[in-house]
């Protein structure tokens, strides 16, 4: 999912792609809700209508006949649905007045409740449904973050940083503000618990180039992990963890890799002690924008046959042959073979250079 160094673009933030698989509350919670407030606003016009009952007249009773309760109730209801047969109505400026500055207001309040509802019970679910189906025919060699909070977001924006098509980036959350947060990036949301069976099969997966477990607590890592390899035997999973305790079991899940950011930040921090330069060049040389970068791909075809210190504008730090890894800060050079693994520190400065002159 990493493009070339040379043929990637500036990131920009594209059209904001949000899907929410599941509302905030039960269906039956929120109709309950609304049928409520409906009421309210009802009863609300009732008062208004009876205050005012002086000013309305039936045309099917007699001159002088006053509005009975039954009256006003089937006038409020009647007004309030914008039916309006015509026998009863208002005859004096107050009333009328009564009926365009109060009535009006309620009446429109309780349809757009009504448009509102009837859009999310129904036709919204229609949708999400389409553009559900739509996503997953398109999801393959994606890449899916469980969990959108610190460490999560800074993966996606690195990922983005780095030439990964935000299209390709699914991010599942509890939380409908970080997804609202994630979305405007360009990536996918889906709402709900990543370690549940049913989000990871909307995920698709078993499809998924990688997948990143970025959630707050270790035992919840451990469980997610565990519910992706039962679906995704093959899928690569990469684990962060804040104690290094919990490793052995992250194994046994089926992480394939392991980050564990408390160690790793206390190591820096202890380095930072007797260093000035070391912290800032590490994080420099892991980020996508720095000067220099970390990069590991497999050998080029023009690289195949040169020794492991003979590459031009790349120091060669570690070459994996097979099973075996070799380390040229213990391993002597060697030349390089056809369907090697390099990991090298190389400089982004001629790339950026390249990619501006071509612009």
């Amino acid at each position: 999912m990493r493009l070339p160094r040379g043929t990637r673009a500036s990131w920009r933030s594209v059209h904001k792609r949000t899907l929410f698989t599941r509302p905030g509350i039960s269906p039956q919670r929120m109709l309950l809700r609304r049928l409520y407030i409906v009421f309210a606003l009802c009863v609300l016009a009732f008062t208004i209508l009876y205050l005012d009952r002086d000013g309305l007249r039936d045309s099917t009773k007699s001159p002088g006949e006053g509005m009975g309760f039954a009256d006003l109730i089937y006038f409020t209801m009647v007004t309030v649905a914008t039916v309006g047969y015509g026998d009863i109505v208002p005859v004096t400026a107050r009333a009328r007045l009564t009926d365009a500055l109060l009535i009006m207001p309620i009446r429109v309040m309780i349809w757009f409740i009504f448009l509102g509802t009837a859009y999310q019970l129904v036709v919204q679910r229609i949708v999400e449904e389409y553009r559900m189906k739509r996503l997953q025919r398109n999801l393959r060699q994606h890449i899916l973050v469980c969990g959108y909070g610190l460490s999560g977001s800074i993966a996606v924006r690195e990922l983005l940083e780095s030439g990964t098509d935000p299209r390709s980036i699914i991010v599942i959350d509890r939380e409908q503000a970080a997804l609202e947060s994630a979305t405007s990036l360009g990536v996918t949301g889906l709402l709900g618990d990543p370690s549940r069976e049913d989000i990871l099969q909307q995920a698709q997966v078993a499809q998924a180039h990688a997948v990143i477990v970025a959630v707050t607590d270790d035992p919840t890592a451990i469980l997610v992990t565990l519910s992706v390899r039962s679906f995704a035997p093959k899928v690569k999973i990469v684990v962060r963890i804040q104690e290094h305790v919990f490793q052995r079991q992250l194994r046994q899940a089926g992480a394939d890799v392991i980050v564990s950011s408390t160690k790793i930040g206390g190591l820096l921090l202890a380095d930072a002690v007797e260093s000035r330069y070391l912290v800032p060049f590490v994080s420099d040389m892991l980020s996508s924008r720095g000067r220099v970068t970390l990069v590991e791909r497999k050998a080029l075809p023009q690289e195949v046959g040169r020794m492991t210190n003979a590459v031009d504008g790349a120091i060669i730090i570690g070459l994996a042959r097979g099973a075996e890894v070799m380390q040229f800060y213990e391993d002597p050079h060697c030349p390089i073979e056809a369907g090697d693994t390099l990991v090298m520190i190389k400089s982004t400065r001629e790339e950026r250079g390249s990619r501006e002159s071509g612009e």
